[in-house]
């Protein structure tokens, strides 16, 4: 069966060289390149505002300015160094470009072709995908990428098991189709920028978005799968303030015969306190495309570029769904920093207090981190230790609107996990020259009890009629644990493009009573490393 799908699927690695794909001049939000982003922003001493993930490099450009050989590499964009004819320096520059005084364009194809094996019956694993980066940028001001990826995709039991349950929807990537035991799927990325001075940036794209300094983000992460999104930000004195609009989807819910849409105001307003410190308000309101009698489409209301919308929303008796939150990172000293967050999708303190109880409404989620660099004296060898509490039932919503929730494609905006959890993770990261490696251990537990006649928590389709009002508590029901561990290594073929050759070895444990499941599984190929797919749950 294999062998068909092989002979199906090479063609489309020379189909794919004359199309589009990925993030281009978007600072990729894959773990490494963000790791090393750390280290850069962390060595040159400035202030820059890290806390959304999902720019430009040309914004980063003006902080960096002396660590030219740092914006040269992949991470933070192209040099722009003279016209290269095709296919020079196929380790080292990227595979087609074409440059002038004011102009770069480049190509760079996207692939992935790996090999592995699982237990449990799985067997042989396959992953064969496809694509190519257009990208370019003009007078350092407008930068786009455009493109597709298209490809197969086989995956150990416990993530084919999750995109079942979840009408083939995997991780991360979209719907996928079914076949010879795999997935066959096709992903559209694009992104245009413009830089205007030194004080305003305007975006807009089909993609992901990250906000926070954590490996995990409890207040926007990059675990769904992509969406339109257009994109403000302007900077004044030590603040920096980004304004998100985006566009999401219910496939578990039907409006006028499609999958049911929502949109999202997300407002996130950053102020760097001193080179140390940096706080950030955030803000987010999600309302449907379409109610049970009408098409009410984008909400012009929710234009509003001005931070706190909850009273815009209680003002015009709104029932859409409001979160807001808080960021934080401060430098301890020259190699590391702390940060964290604090995100609330609801609060009943006062009835929690007259009860003596925690009400089920009281939603929110709490994240604790430190990052280093250097660890022990070794140079580019970073740690990160984290940790993530989410209450039940944040994240989802009620009162007849579950489709309100805080998910896209049947995934959470968050966390894996969803909610009603705690989860510690302990993430080591290697580089020496084109050589690195990656070790991760995580140790999660949720709460978990889908028997009960009502939502237990931790289920963000399962609204909340029937729960009781009073005694809820992180990790209710029936405690499951979750051990991942990861070891990566691998060697960048191109350092532009970010093609590498990368072995994997995982183990995964989870236990309940009477639940006692382990899968291993291995994978070593070739792949290009631009963004995160999750399978750390």
């Amino acid at each position: 069966m294999k062998c068909i799908v092989i002979k199906k699927i090479l063609p489309l690695f020379i189909i794919t060289m004359v199309c589009f794909t990925a993030k281009a001049q978007q600072v990729p939000l894959d773990a490494a390149v963000q790791n090393r982003f750390n280290e850069i922003t962390i060595s040159a001493d400035t202030n820059i505002f890290t806390g959304f993930r999902a720019i430009n490099w040309l914004e980063l450009k003006p902080y960096l300015n002396t660590r030219g050989t740092d914006i040269m590499d992949s991470v933070f964009g192209i040099s722009n160094d003279g016209t290269s004819y095709a296919f020079k320096q196929m380790g080292t520059d990227n595979w087609i470009k074409a440059a002038s005084d004011k102009h770069v364009f480049t190509v760079d194809p996207y692939i992935t072709l790996a090999g592995g094996y699982a237990n449990n019956g799985v067997g042989g694993l396959l992953q064969a995908v496809g694509g190519v980066q257009f990208q370019g940028v003009y007078n350092d001001k407008l930068s786009y990428s455009f493109g597709i990826t298209t490809g197969y995709r086989q995956f150990p039991g416990y993530i084919d098991s999750y995109i079942v349950s979840n009408q083939n929807y995997q991780p991360g990537l979209g719907k996928g189709t079914l076949q010879n035991n795999g997935y066959t799927s096709t992903q559209f990325n694009a992104n245009l920028t413009y830089i205007g001075g030194k004080h305003f940036v305007l975006a807009a794209g089909y993609g992901k978005n990250f906000i926070g300094d954590g490996y995990r983000s409890l207040i926007l992460s990059d675990n769904a799968s992509n969406n339109p999104y257009v994109r403000l930000q302007t900077k004044l004195w030590r603040f920096t303030y980004n304004v998100l609009y985006t566009r999401y989807e219910n496939p578990r819910f039907q409006s006028f015969g499609k999958n049911e849409v929502k949109y999202s105001t997300v407002h996130y307003l950053g102020i760097n306190l001193s080179k140390k410190l940096q706080l950030a308000l955030y803000d987010n309101i999600t309302w449907l495309k379409n109610d049970t009698t009408s098409q009410r489409g984008f909400d012009v209301q929710y234009l509003n570029p001005l931070i706190f919308m909850r009273p815009i929303e209680f003002t015009f008796g709104s029932p859409d769904n409001a979160f807001v939150g808080i960021t934080g990172k401060y430098h301890l000293y020259k190699n590391g920093f702390i940060y964290g967050q604090l995100g609330l999708d609801d609060l009943n303190l006062s009835t929690s207090l007259d009860h003596h109880s925690q009400n089920y409404g009281n939603k929110y989620a709490l994240q604790f981190g430190i990052w280093n660099k250097d660890l022990f004296h070794v140079q580019n060898l970073s740690w990160r230790l984290e940790w993530n509490g989410v209450r039940p039932y944040t994240y989802g919503h009620g009162f007849g609107k579950v489709g309100l929730n805080y998910t896209h494609n049947n995934q959470s905006l968050a966390d894996p996990f969803n909610a009603n959890f705690n989860e510690f993770i302990s993430m080591f990261n290697y580089h020496n020259d084109r050589w690195y490696g990656m070790l991760e251990n995580l140790f999660t537990i949720r709460g978990e009890n889908p028997g009960l006649p009502y939502n237990n928590g931790e289920d963000l389709w399962g609204g909340e009629v029937g729960v009781p009002p009073f005694g809820a508590k992180t990790m209710q029901g029936i405690r499951h644990h979750y051990i991942y561990n990861q070891l990566s290594a691998g060697y960048l073929l191109n350092t532009r493009n970010r093609l590498a050759v990368q072995a994997d070895i995982v183990y995964r444990k989870h236990t309940a009573p009477g639940i006692s499941s382990s899968n291993v599984f291995f994978m070593l190929g070739i792949q290009t490393r631009l963004f995160n797919n999750y399978h750390d749950f």
